[in-house]
């Protein structure tokens, strides 16, 4: 990510993975997810994002089975 403070509008995007895998048996898998409010301006064309429900689950490959 870019991992600077823009105005609103701007479109961040995650950095595809270099081009060499990790090993299958040493994975972690993160999933996340924030639900936000953006009821305080700080500028006339940006808000601030403020998490009220943040949710995460992980789990291994050695887990998954």
């Amino acid at each position: 990510m870019c991992n600077k403070n823009m105005e609103i509008n701007h479109l961040c995007c995650m950095h595809p993975p270099k081009n060499e895998l990790p090993r299958a048996d040493d994975v972690l898998f993160v999933f996340y997810d924030f639900e936000t409010t953006q009821d305080t301006k700080i500028s006339e064309t940006a808000r601030v994002y403020v998490p009220i429900l943040v949710c995460l689950q992980q789990f291994c490959t050695a887990c998954e089975i």
